[in-house]
């Protein structure tokens, strides 16, 4: 079986296909793709955007260096016939995972072509597994840079859910021992970075981001006209009035579809005597060592204080003082029946 960039490609595997094209062409897609990748993801690294050309130029690398890594496998077991069925297992497990798209992990971060990375990563650490098993090994080569770099980009927790894939496919595998052992050595395979690629990484890897530009602040507005201080005092009173025995839903957040699930909700209680009850309630799914998700977790926080309503020139404003002295300001609108607006938002309101 001939697998890989260099080889006949069977119409059925359609992402290497989309691979093999990628790595005939300028590496301008891959480029694009990981600039968007950059400014989209607030976690990924910052030596990205310090040199994207290298990044870019070394993920077509990656794909490249994978395809050739399994050739390579391919072109020693045919010389060395106990690994024969091995690498063909290894090549049609790599082959099967590239076609079926649903066993990927969800990464919501990366588009085409970037979620290639996946299906590439799978086939590295299948090949490096495979190669573990035999004695004498049958390709001489090191992974830690190759790994290294599609952890940097995908992120430690999906690197271990591909692993773990990786090893459920070919738990079976024992270890291959030739007898009698065969006389060639192993074949060496390149390593993932030349000199200067390993170099300009590095430097890439220790940039450290430019403090933002600070813009001068616009010119301060014309004050609004005074109000008479009886009319704050009264509008304060009103508010105070109408906030008793009401509770405030501030947040209401749940994860987007295609993510690990989490929610976060958190309700003010403002009571008579001006005191208030704070309550947060999280719920967050996990992920264990093996890549398993585990189920929602719960988590409450509780703060509790007074609060009071400040009018100044017709503008009402929340204020929360916990009892541990912190003090939280919320601008005050009116917007419904059923709702105010807290800085410019609208929220639920209530009676208690």
């Amino acid at each position: 079986m001939t697998f890989g960039w260099e080889g006949s490609m069977p119409k059925s595997m359609s992402a290497t296909g989309e691979i093999r094209t990628l790595c005939d062409q300028p590496g301008r897609e891959l480029r694009e793709a990981l600039v968007r990748y950059s400014k989209g993801n607030a976690r990924a690294p910052y030596s990205i955007q310090a040199d994207s050309m290298l990044y870019g130029d070394l993920l077509r690398h990656y794909l490249q260096w994978c395809a050739g890594l399994l050739a390579k496998m391919e072109e020693a077991a045919a010389a060395r016939p106990t690994w024969k069925d091995a690498v063909a297992q290894l090549l049609e497990r790599t082959a099967a995972y590239f076609k079926e798209t649903a066993r990927w992990p969800s990464v919501s971060h990366l588009d085409h072509p970037l979620r290639l990375l996946l299906p590439a990563c799978y086939a590295t650490r299948a090949a490096q597994r495979v190669n573990s098993l035999f004695e004498p090994a049958l390709v001489a080569v090191d992974f830690t840079e190759p790994n290294e770099f599609v952890t940097e980009l995908l992120g430690q927790p999906i690197f271990e859910q591909i692993s773990h894939d990786k090893n459920a496919d070919f738990k079976t595998m024992a270890k291959i021992t030739e007898d009698p052992p065969h006389e060639a050595e192993p074949l060496h395979y390149r390593s993932f970075l030349h000199a200067a690629q390993r170099a300009r990484l590095a430097e890439a890897r220790a940039a450290k981001p430019k403090p933002p530009e600070v813009a001068p602040p616009p010119p301060a507005p014309a004050p609004p006209p005074p109000v008479p201080a009886e009319e704050d005092t009264a509008a304060a009173h009103s508010w105070s009035q109408k906030l008793n025995d009401t509770r405030i839903t501030l947040e209401r957040i749940n994860s987007p579809p295609g993510t690990p699930y989490f929610s976060r909700e958190s309700f003010l209680g403002l009571y008579r005597g001006h005191r208030y009850r704070l309550l947060e309630i999280g719920f967050a799914s996990g992920v264990s060592y093996a890549g398993l998700n585990l189920p929602p977790q719960e988590t409450r926080k509780e703060s509790v204080g007074e609060w009071k309503i400040q009018v100044r020139g017709g503008a009402a404003t929340l204020v929360l003082t916990d009892d541990n002295g912190g003090t939280d300001y919320y601008r005050i609108e009116k917007a419904s029946r059923d709702a105010v607006k807290l800085d410019g938002r609208e929220v639920e309101w209530k009676a208690l």
